[in-house]
């Protein structure tokens, strides 16, 4: 969910992190790996002209981590020093609201960035003034259901004059009231947004959860001029039909439902739900397969061979 925000007085890198994951008992295909790699040199790019860079949650897609790991993120150190070296850090607070696994991430990349940037600021409910501009962190939502183990994620807010953009990542529909609720009563002009996973229906969530985000989107349609949902949702091949009574909603208040893709005017590229077709219809290279079959401990130390596209 990485974004670029401009304005007249700040240039604000929101989430700077990309991920790939697991999905029907295969590696990432090659097309896969691929498209990480330009995202994180789009990301590296994006950061030069960055003052401010922030950090919503620590989940290893939502910052750089300080460590290789050529499988899953293409992250570095050196990937990390580009991102964040003299910039002014906002961040959420790794000690407060939070689970296990995202305070040690958490403290451990605080304990790298903190020593590179301009400034490392806990953000936590904090507000900060760039000329006109305002970027300003509300009050910790669930990421995903209230106890779902998966803990608590940072919104960011940037405004200026009469303009406003919400960054809502990983709520995952909205499905918490009080983060329906907050994201109302900011009335932004263009809200982005992590939208419900819904490949996960039947497995980690349930119809309720589902119907819950899509009757809150539509409450967000109705009442939002613009509002991006992507993310967790484009990881299922069903994410346009899902939205289509959101789309409705959006339309009868004369309102965009955009993805991130859309909103730059091109077509989403979702290749992690077209996984099984890449493999069937573009088979890997007998160097890529040898590879996806090497034990986890010289996965992480060697990079997929990929062919030249």
């Amino acid at each position: 969910m990485c974004t670029l925000v401009k304005t007249k007085d700040v240039t604000v890198l929101l989430d700077a992190g990309v991920a790939l994951g697991p999905r029907f008992r295969l590696m990432p295909h090659p097309f896969e790996y691929r498209a990480r790699d330009e995202a994180r040199k789009r990301i590296e790019k994006a950061a030069v002209d960055a003052k401010v860079v922030t950090i919503s949650h620590y989940h290893n897609d939502h910052h750089t981590p300080n460590f290789a790991d050529p499988v899953w993120l293409g992250s570095s150190p050196e990937s990390l020093e580009r991102i964040y070296k003299g910039k002014i850090v906002l961040a959420k607070e790794p000690r407060r609201k939070i689970n296990t696994a995202q305070r040690r991430r958490g403290w451990m990349f605080k304990q790298t960035a903190e020593k590179l940037a301009e400034k490392f600021v806990s953000a936590d409910g904090e507000s900060f003034q760039f000329g006109r501009t305002q970027v300003r962190f509300p009050q910790h939502v669930p990421h995903g259901e209230a106890d779902s183990g998966l803990g608590w994620v940072l919104p960011c807010i940037v405004e200026r004059s009469k303009e406003k953009l919400v960054f809502a990542p990983d709520v995952q529909g909205p499905v918490v009231p009080e983060t329906l609720a907050l994201l109302l009563a900011e009335e932004p002009d263009t809200l982005i947004i992590g939208g419900p996973p819904t490949y996960l229906q039947g497995f980690k969530v349930g119809d309720e959860f589902l119907q819950t985000a899509l009757r809150n989107l539509q409450r967000l349609a109705e009442s939002i001029e613009t509002v991006v949902i992507d993310h967790h949702l484009l990881r299922d091949a069903g994410w346009y039909e899902f939205l289509a009574p959101v789309r409705k909603a959006a339309e009868k208040a004369d309102h965009r439902i955009l993805s991130a893709s859309e909103l730059l005017k091109t077509k989403p590229n979702v290749l992690e739900c077209q996984r099984q077709q890449l493999y069937e219809k573009d088979k890997p290279s007998a160097e890529f397969a040898n590879w996806t079959r090497l034990p986890e401990e010289k996965q992480s130390v060697t990079p997929p061979p990929l062919d030249t596209p």
